[in-house]
């Protein structure tokens, strides 16, 4: 299996960090995973998300604010 499908699977609902196919960092929050990032001083990762089972019926997920 693919790693970082792997690591999506391990951490459904989460935003996560990824450098070097390891886990950097993990939060529910995009907000929160970003300030994450900055406190390590952290540049150069990939951010993903792993969608919950309910999420993944739909092809796309947006909020939006005004």
């Amino acid at each position: 299996m693919d790693e970082i499908e792997k690591i999506k699977r391990d951490h459904p609902g989460e935003w996560i960090s990824v450098r070097d196919k390891k886990i950097v960092a993990t939060s529910k929050s995009h907000r929160v995973l970003y300030k994450k990032l900055k406190e390590k001083k952290m540049d150069s990762t990939y951010v993903i998300y792993s969608p919950t089972e309910k999420e993944k019926r739909y092809s796309f997920l947006f909020l939006v604010r005004e």
